[in-house]
């Protein structure tokens, strides 16, 4: 959710830009987003749901 480019984050975990990509993947797989951004959407949607209380 940084957004960072594959390459930065790649060579921060020290793994190939390619590990990454298909890490990515996988996950916007798993999570049934159609794209990297609306995946972000997600996530985010379910931490402003846990910081109001209200929406219980």
């Amino acid at each position: 959710m940084a957004g960072m480019p594959n390459k930065t984050t790649a060579c921060e975990l020290e793994i190939s830009p390619r590990t990454v990509e298909v890490h990515r993947a996988n996950i916007i797989s798993k999570m049934n987003a159609r794209s990297l951004p609306e995946l972000v959407r997600m996530t985010l949607s379910v931490d402003l749901n846990r910081s109001n209380p209200e929406s219980d």
